[in-house]
């Protein structure tokens, strides 16, 4: 009977273990979204205005492919973004202008973090720049 107990214990703590192994994963880890989800987007657009605030580089006037979308349940939202993107050395507001017409824009893989805390008002660029995409 003595046996039996321990055999069921050990058993039992296995099973836990490969349970709690399984789920660790989805607790506090990045989990894939898709495209269409609203919260990513709305993060994707806050980044894309920060991330032209402080540019010095050019400006993202469009973005043209979603890579990877993905967030993270910390205290609040965290959102990673891989995207490509048009820059452009002219901000958006300038861009009808015939001094930008004649401008010459490129495709380039960017990478964004967003921290997003509503019950603050907090939101947040973290992460934000774009590399020249290699062929």
């Amino acid at each position: 009977m003595t046996m039996l107990w321990k055999i069921s214990v050990v058993v039992l703590l296995t099973l836990c273990v490969q349970v709690f192994a399984q789920n660790k994963k989805l607790l506090g880890g990045w989990r894939d979204v898709d495209e269409n989800d609203e919260y990513t987007q709305d993060a994707l657009r806050y980044a894309k205005k920060e991330y032209n605030k402080s540019s010095k580089d050019g400006y993202i006037t469009d973005i043209i492919k979603i890579i990877r979308l993905r967030k993270q349940v910390v205290a609040g939202m965290k959102y990673s973004m891989e995207v490509e993107a048009v820059i452009s050395p002219c901000p958006e507001d300038e861009m009808l202008t015939e001094e930008c017409q004649n401008q010459e824009t490129k495709t380039q893989r960017c990478s964004f973090e967003v921290l997003d805390v509503p019950w603050r008002k907090h939101r947040e660029l973290r992460k934000g720049y774009c590399n020249a995409i290699r062929n």
